[in-house]
């Protein structure tokens, strides 16, 4: 095999059949940055397709007390290289040997990652899966902030538009993976910030306050009810098949920042629930669509808030009781769901679906309230419980049985074994919930 040297004295780059070969770099002398020297004779690229490459692992390993280096642009000088000539294999072997942990590249770097090879539509999707692993390497190393983030909102929108109008299987996986890398970005940033008491400082403050950029955040609730009506079409359990619902997870996670930025998820989540019930009303008639909305929420503060609209709506019999155990047994006297177009003769399953929010609902406000519990046990001796939570047996029962009644009116025969042993257990539950608030005076 022919090796052919660049230089007369020990270089640092060989051709190995027409491919360069990378020595690991070294320290800059100020230690500011990690160099190689190899930039002194630039070679030129032939792109051998079946040439074996050789690139070897550099062999840098930070101390984890040292803080992470940007890698200078001598060190990046063959990854220029690549990239001036449009090489996108050699420039993501380079990038797999140069970001280690301690070392990560600059803005430069990880906005070609991103822009021009993860969201080039004509890359070859494997590409794109090695410059996502190599944005994400990147951001375990050196999380990037407001100054370094190689995306914006703008970029976000753009991709989100294009993607209403592409079914490519693959182009959804691209789409996820750039939702994934915006989520890592966002949530690590914000946590940085939230312990350093500098959340006003935020990516997550700047584009998703529900204070300041609430427009925005509409953006993000329109492409997740898009999301969520792909998901019915996609009816296979493959990994392919599974990306729509990984994107909504994804953008479940941008709602659950978008709550916790201001630092007043209370008031948050009044204005998120409403534009999610507005929404869910008004586009999702399927059964599956709303239980994937719900089921992903992953703020159980704003899914009871979002469950109390949509019971009220479903509520003929209004109230004024607010919130409360009370009000969950009202729901249950008196809720009647619209059926579902794909229900056929089963018409038992909306009253399956009225148990599942009834559950989703309780449980819900009991982990809120035993949060809120805590807390006020935290700032007196005892706890105050509102007295809409106080409940007895017999209202329990009269509320269960009301459901069993009106659900036999409906379908004209009982309920499945199933549902009813669901809404056994919620009595059950409930039995001990109350049991468990009215030993609090």
């Amino acid at each position: 095999m022919d090796v052919i040297s660049l230089s007369s004295d020990d270089s640092d780059v060989e051709f190995v059949c027409g491919i360069p070969e990378v020595k690991p770099p070294l320290l800059t002398s100020d230690g500011t940055g990690v160099c190689d020297v190899s930039n002194r004779h630039p070679p030129r690229f032939n792109n051998h397709k079946n040439s074996r490459r050789t690139f070897p692992r550099n062999g840098l390993e930070a101390k984890t007390s040292e803080a992470p280096k940007v890698l200078c642009r001598q060190s990046l000088g063959l990854v220029y290289i690549t990239i001036d000539e449009n090489y996108t294999e050699g420039t993501l072997e380079l990038l797999s040997d140069l970001i280690q942990p301690g070392y990560y590249p600059p803005r430069d770097i990880t906005t070609h990652l991103l822009h021009n090879i993860l969201l080039q539509p004509q890359c070859p999707h494997h590409l794109c899966v090695q410059a996502f692993s190599l944005l994400m390497r990147s951001q375990r190393h050196h999380r990037v902030d407001t100054t370094t983030v190689p995306w914006d909102w703008n970029l976000l929108t753009t991709v989100m538009a294009n993607s209403q109008d592409s079914a490519d299987r693959q182009r959804c996986s691209v789409i996820r993976m750039f939702l994934d890398y915006i989520v890592q970005t966002l949530e690590d940033d914000f946590q940085a910030k939230r312990s350093g008491s500098a959340l006003n400082q935020s990516i997550a403050k700047s584009l998703l306050s529900c204070d300041q950029q609430f427009s925005q955040v509409r953006d993000v609730i329109k492409w997740l009810f898009s999301a969520i009506s792909k998901s019915g079409e996609r009816k296979d359990r493959t990994k392919e098949g599974a990306e729509p619902i990984r994107i909504v997870c994804s953008l479940q996670r941008m709602l659950s920042l978008a709550l916790e930025v201001d630092q007043s998820p209370a008031l948050s989540s009044v204005k998120l629930s409403q534009e999610l019930f507005h929404m869910l009303i008004s586009n999702v008639t399927l059964r599956a669509q709303r239980m994937l909305l719900l089921e992903s929420l992953q703020n159980t503060l704003l899914r009871w808030k979002l469950l109390e609209l949509l019971l009220d709506y479903s509520c003929p019999l209004k109230t004024t009781v607010p919130m409360s155990l009370n009000l969950l047994l009202h729901f249950m006297k008196n809720c009647i769901l619209a059926p579902d177009s794909m229900d056929g003769a089963e018409r038992w399953k909306k009253w399956e679906e009225l148990v599942s929010y009834l559950w989703m609902l309780l449980l819900g406000y009991k982990a809120t309230r035993g949060s809120s519990a805590n807390e006020q046990r935290a700032r007196s001796s005892s706890v105050v419980f509102r007295s809409e939570d106080k409940l007895s047996k017999p209202d329990i029962h009269e509320a269960v049985n009301s459901f069993l009644l009106r659900s036999v009116d409906d379908i004209g025969q009982a309920l499945p074994a199933h549902v009813e042993e669901s809404l056994t257990y919620l009595q059950d539950y409930l039995f001990e919930v109350c049991q468990c608030y009215n030993k609090n005076p």
